[in-house]
């Protein structure tokens, strides 16, 4: 099932090189995975679900990144280390996440079927950088944290060199900004 969830996200990916992702079909996804219909749609019934899957195939192996480094307590340096090793884990992909992202210049309601797996996956990424989620704060916390990951990210679509020292500058400044809401 694995294999063919994740050849089924690399279709949708590489058709995205050519193509608006509100322009894409879900039967065109189906007939160049060659998934007979039944099983593939067992597995995605929208081209949403299959972007949120591949997002959380990368969350997932950031945990799994995350986990094997020894993390202190400074939330800063935390939330930085994760952000990049995100960026790094997002980097064979990033001419088709700047396709995907500028749908949402044309088609901005399509963050409105995407929105609820964004935030759980910010909160993933504030969990994983040892931050207290309690009640109270958690939902702001979580916000200006997406805030600022969307930042990034549009920074460093834009960003042609592959060091990502501007991206980093600017992280760091950002986080800056934001490391004491967050505590």
């Amino acid at each position: 099932m694995h294999q063919l969830k994740k050849k089924i996200e690399d279709t949708l990916l590489k058709l995205l090189l050519k193509k608006d992702f509100h322009k894409i079909q879900i039967v065109e996804i189906r007939k160049k995975t060659r998934i007979p219909s039944k099983k593939f749609f067992a597995i995605f019934k929208t081209k949403e679900e299959i972007i949120i899957s591949f997002f959380n195939r990368i969350d997932s192996a950031l945990e799994l990144k995350i986990k094997k480094k020894k993390f202190g307590n400074n939330i800063k340096d935390n939330l930085f280390e994760i952000c990049m090793t995100k960026l790094d884990l997002l980097y064979p992909y990033k001419k088709n996440l700047h396709n995907f992202y500028l749908s949402f210049k044309k088609k901005p309601d399509l963050f409105l079927k995407l929105y609820k797996s964004f935030f759980k996956s910010m909160e993933r990424n504030l969990k994983l950088s040892k931050i207290n989620l309690d009640p109270i704060k958690k939902n702001l916390k979580v916000l200006i944290f997406s805030f600022l990951y969307l930042s990034i990210i549009y920074e460093w679509l834009k960003e042609d060199s592959s060091n990502n020292e501007k991206v980093m500058a600017i992280l760091d400044q950002r986080l800056s900004l934001i490391e004491n809401i967050l505590i």
